[in-house]
């Protein structure tokens, strides 16, 4: 128990004795209190003393500049008092997506994400003793007790962050009942106002109460209005943000709806758990599957109008879990295509390296990044600026993302043995200039692969690797010989996607020098770097972040590259080799970016975890 090991330190460091520490520990056992408050009250230990040791232990800050925060109200919505009560902990201040939260016990994982969950927020936890704590959670949740604005049961209500009437109760996520089971949150959900929601979710159950149980019956969903009024607000709001994703997830109680902006999953709304099945049959419909089919799998798509009148591709893929089918929506905004190079996030010396490699008539080149990290939109933006008259573009994707005018795409079905390498040995027989692979997966692609780099065609292809050196090893490994990886490829790219800071909103972020020596700068840089962050505003949804940029790590295969490949070489030699050419790793590249005050150090840290440094 951690509480036994900090009160053996206690004991090492001549604090107490084991004898005091035994009673404390049995009074402990008895009364179920935590053991520091109990060595407090019995004047065994100072306050600053136990502080410090519980910082140690639990490896997180220690907070005592409590003061009334300036947004008590916002706070309070977020953490309801019977939970900071019974956990024993107190939200202090809100920037961003970011929660600070006073905790007695921070190594609560558990806790911590369910903290999360229900804030929608990034939790930053910090150590507290267990009596200022409670005497804060007073101070921040006494003005609602003293409005007398009491429910029924005598307890105080507290209206949502977007609702207008005050009157209205927020309904917990724990919540059984159906009338007013829903819940608009705040910041990117703003454009779902609560009273709005409120209004179409309750017309929406009116208008399928006569069928019976609407859970069940599904003769309704194409003939209600309101539900065809609910979905398509759900989706415009989708676009309307620019979200790649919505996640609809059942739980026992309510349905969550999630918005993915940014890279990164937004709680914007719940509704009724009677309206579970019916929304989902109305998804079902647009994408033409069987809304009769509640057991298996599917997936499907269709083409919805977003509030610019602009048509946007939709897949969906329906999911049966605990409590019903869950729903993701994969937005696929065509606006991504027309992207320019430059935009991407590749620096002034990196660019003119990969449009080098575009423009040779023969050779591979390879994105690679794990999923999600932008190498859909690389290629794609590689294939719009190739996309010319004179030229035979064909691709092979599982799935086809995009639809591009004057390029031959084929969607892969394995089930059928339409395979990537079949459609690869299908694709020289059709006399391509260009070839687009979705992902090289097995021996038999990349063998192929290599043989069309090698016979006079330009190949776009991706692989999953945690960096470009790696992504030699990996064509090694799948079986390619070492002499046709040095000669077939002529430039490999890794990237990472780190969100931008919101340039409405950005301010400094200053970090002490030693600190950014760790991260990577060197002295000289730390002295003049200042890192910048995102306060949060009404144009970022107080999120700190607009867009996304890429991080990039671009290595071209040089003669001595090439001849260092052929002697089968080991991984850290291969890096060694980069190095000594001056290749930018993910993680120099994050701090160019941080530099330039386009993003912040946690979004580099995330992103380049798990990556070579230097």
């Amino acid at each position: 128990m951690i509480r036994e090991r900090m009160g053996h330190l206690l004991c090492e460091a001549g604090f107490i004795s084991e004898r005091q520490l035994a009673c404390a520990l049995e009074m402990q056992r008895g009364t179920g209190r935590r053991l520091g408050q109990i060595l407090l009250e019995q004047g065994l230990i100072a306050e600053e003393t136990l502080l410090a040791f519980l910082g140690q232990q639990y490896g997180v800050p220690v907070f005592r500049e409590w003061r009334q925060p300036t947004a008590p109200d916002e706070l309070t919505r977020l953490i309801p008092e019977d939970l900071a009560r019974k956990e024993c902990l107190v939200p202090i201040q809100r920037t961003g997506d970011r929660l600070t939260v006073a905790m007695a016990n921070p190594a609560n994982v558990g806790l911590t994400n369910e903290l999360a969950f229900r804030t929608g927020c990034r939790i930053i936890p910090v150590v507290a003793l267990e009596s200022e704590i409670i005497e804060h959670i007073h101070r921040l949740y006494a003005p609602s007790q003293s409005t007398g604005e009491k429910n029924q049961e005598g307890k105080p209500r507290r209206s949502p962050a977007n609702q207008v009437d005050s009157q209205t109760p927020t309904p917990s996520w724990e919540a059984r009942g159906d009338k007013d089971d829903h819940k608009a949150f705040h910041g990117i959900a703003a454009g779902l106002a609560s009273d709005e929601i409120g209004t179409l979710v309750e017309q929406v159950t009116t208008s399928l109460q006569g069928y019976g149980q609407p859970a069940e019956d599904e003769r309704h969903p194409e003939d209600s209005a309101p539900l065809v009024t609910l979905v398509n607000r759900l989706l415009s709001e989708a676009i309307r943000l620019g979200a790649s994703d919505m996640h609809l997830e059942p739980y026992e109680a309510c349905v969550r709806v999630r918005y993915r902006v940014d890279g990164v999953l937004h709680p914007v709304m719940t509704y009724p758990v009677k309206l579970r099945n019916a929304v989902v049959s109305r998804l079902k419909i647009l994408a033409n599957l069987d809304i009769a089919e509640r057991r298996l799998p599917q997936d499907g798509r269709f083409c919805f109008k977003g509030p610019a009148g602009t048509e946007v591709d939709v897949r969906m893929s329906v999911l049966p879990c605990l409590h019903g089918e869950k729903v993701v929506l994969r937005f696929l905004h065509q606006t991504g295509l027309s992207m320019d190079l430059a935009q991407l996030g590749f620096e002034p010396d990196e660019l003119p390296l990969f449009l080098e490699a575009l423009e040779r008539p023969e050779g591979m080149i390879v994105v690679t990044g794990p999923t999600g990290s932008g190498k859909t939109t690389t290629l794609y933006s590689a294939l719009h600026l190739l996309n010319t008259p004179d030229v035979n573009i064909v691709t092979a994707e599982d799935p086809i993302e995009y639809h591009i005018t004057g390029v031959t795409q084929v969607q892969i079905h394995e089930d059928i043995g339409l395979t990537f390498s079949a459609a690869l040995r299908a694709f020289l027989r059709q006399d391509p200039d260009i070839l687009m692979i979705g992902e090289i997966r097995d021996h038999e692609t990349a063998h192929m692969a290599v043989r069309a780099a090698l016979t006079g065609h330009r190949v776009l292809s991706t692989l999953h690797t945690t960096d470009a050196v790696r992504t030699i090893a990996r064509l090694l490994d799948m079986g390619i010989e070492s002499f046709l990886v040095a000669s077939a490829v002529s430039l490999i790219v890794a990237q990472r996607l780190v969100r931008r800071i919101c340039p409405f909103c950005r301010e400094p972020d200053p970090l002490p020098k030693d600190h950014l020596v760790k991260l990577g700068f060197s002295p000289e840089e730390a002295n003049v770097v200042i890192p910048m962050r995102g306060a949060g505003c009404p144009s970022c949804y107080q999120t700190g972040y607009k867009g996304r940029i890429a991080l990039f790590e671009v290595l071209p295969l040089t003669e001595t590259l090439q001849a260092r490949i052929t002697q089968h070489p080991s991984l850290e030699e291969l890096r060694c080799c980069t190095r000594q050419m001056g290749v930018r790793t993910l993680r120099h590249s994050g701090l160019r970016k941080i530099h330039s005050g386009l993003t912040t150090i946690q979004e580099v840290i995330g992103a380049t975890a798990g990556t070579v440094i230097s």
